[in-house]
């Protein structure tokens, strides 16, 4: 797990450019949270608007910076584009810089975090280290009774949220997960 940034001079920090190669093959839910520790010096970004599946005012991790090519076709405003990674560990790539800040909103938004995408690790360690999350997961299981997805009732998605929520904020405030496998 990279911890620190791959080019010290660069205006935002990013992790080393083979790393997020491999990160961005598919979702690591669990490498995402520990890359959005409180502890890491990974440049946070947030949306300025909508944009496909991003929210606006959602909190995402810069990955890789594409300037725009001198004399090349200008493609959106001309500023470059980033590649991202939301809380659910996936990624999003070639997010104009002009639909990005590095002003952090009163209540920045996140991806939302599925319990289940969470390996047995990272699940022990966020119920015994938080009370809220093991409140929060207790509360889920009764709501939903064993359900991941699919059609399930209004209190249990209310009750998947309350769980995504505790641990966004056990992570932001700077609690402890264990190494996940890298990708």
């Amino acid at each position: 797990m990279p911890t620190g940034c791959a080019d010290k001079a660069a205006d935002v920090c990013t992790p080393p450019p083979d790393f997020v190669e491999r990160l961005c093959v598919k979702p690591h839910q669990d490498v995402a949270l520990v890359l959005f520790a409180k502890s890491t010096p990974f440049t946070r970004l947030y949306l300025r608007g909508k944009m496909d599946e991003l929210s606006f005012d959602e909190e995402v991790l810069a990955l890789r910076f594409h300037a725009q090519p001198r004399g090349g076709i200008q493609v959106g405003s001309g500023s470059g584009s980033y590649d991202v990674l939301r809380w659910d560990g996936s990624c999003s790539r070639a997010v104009d810089a002009d639909m990005i800040t590095k002003n952090r909103p009163p209540r920045p938004k996140t991806a939302r975090v599925l319990w289940h995408r969470l390996d047995d690790k990272t699940q022990t360690a966020l119920i015994t280290g938080s009370d809220p999350i093991k409140q929060a997961h207790s509360k889920r299981g009764r709501e939903c009774k064993g359900a991941m997805s699919g059609d399930v009732s209004a209190a249990c998605e209310k009750a998947d949220a309350m769980l995504g929520g505790a641990i966004v904020d056990y992570v932001r405030g700077g609690g402890g997960l264990p190494d996940p496998t890298p990708p």
